[in-house]
This record gives C-alpha cells, structure tokens and sequence, in this order.
C-alpha cells in the first residue's frame, strides 16, 4: 500500500474530501455543521434523535444519538444544543478514527479529566 492510500489526508477512494481535510479546512466551524456536511458530501444526512430528558428544571440533562450512514453516537449535556454539539463531536471522532484535534470544541461545559488548570500541590 502506497503512502498516499494509507491515509496521508489527500480524498477519499471516490474523491471527496476526507474528515481530516474538512477539519483543517473549516477550523471555526462546529462539530453539528462539519458532520452535516460531511454526510450531505457522502449521501447520509446525520440524523439526532433525542434518546433522554432528565433531571431538574434548573439542572437539566440531555442525551442525543446521531445517525450518520451505519455510524451511531450519542452525547450528553446541560441543553440540547450542548448534547447535540457532543454527540456530533462524538461522531467525527468515530469516523476520523479516534483521533480528532480538540479545538473543535467550544463548549466550556464539559470538563475534562486531563485538564492542566489544577494546583500544583495536587498529586
């Protein structure tokens, strides 16, 4: 197999644009509009279903899947813009392979366990 057809980022076997080319192209887009453009270019829109409402009116939670093709993820956040944005996030990551770069993320709600914010004194 060649360098190219190993995935150097160039296009897809029938010359669209790959994930990783849609990433670097579009870098202030959200995670909902890449995957919605991704899926119009494949022929599978993504389709968000809301799986779950719960919790308290002033702290509510909210799960969505996302369907794109036979791909199916699902997030989870304080609104529904939120848990779609996750989800879909979810999604390009699954469909990249695993290994999308995080500044497509802008939703400071979520926490993340590697966050270097912490004292120094933590061990």
């Amino acid at each position: 197999m060649s360098e190219e057809e190993q995935g150097s980022g160039t296009t897809t076997g029938c010359g669209l644009p790959s994930i990783e080319q849609m990433l670097a192209a579009n870098p202030g887009k959200t995670p909902i509009s890449l995957l919605q453009e991704y899926g119009t270019r494949i022929g599978k829109t993504p389709v968000y279903d809301l799986l779950k409402a719960e919790g308290q009116a002033h702290q509510p939670n909210f799960t969505f899947r996302v369907t794109v093709g036979d791909t199916s993820c699902t997030g989870q956040g304080p609104s529904k813009k939120a848990a779609k944005h996750k989800a879909a996030e979810v999604a390009l990551k699954h469909l990249k392979g695993g290994s999308m770069l995080e500044p497509a993320l802008e939703d400071s709600s979520s926490f993340s366990p590697l966050d270097s914010s912490l004292p120094e004194d933590v061990p």
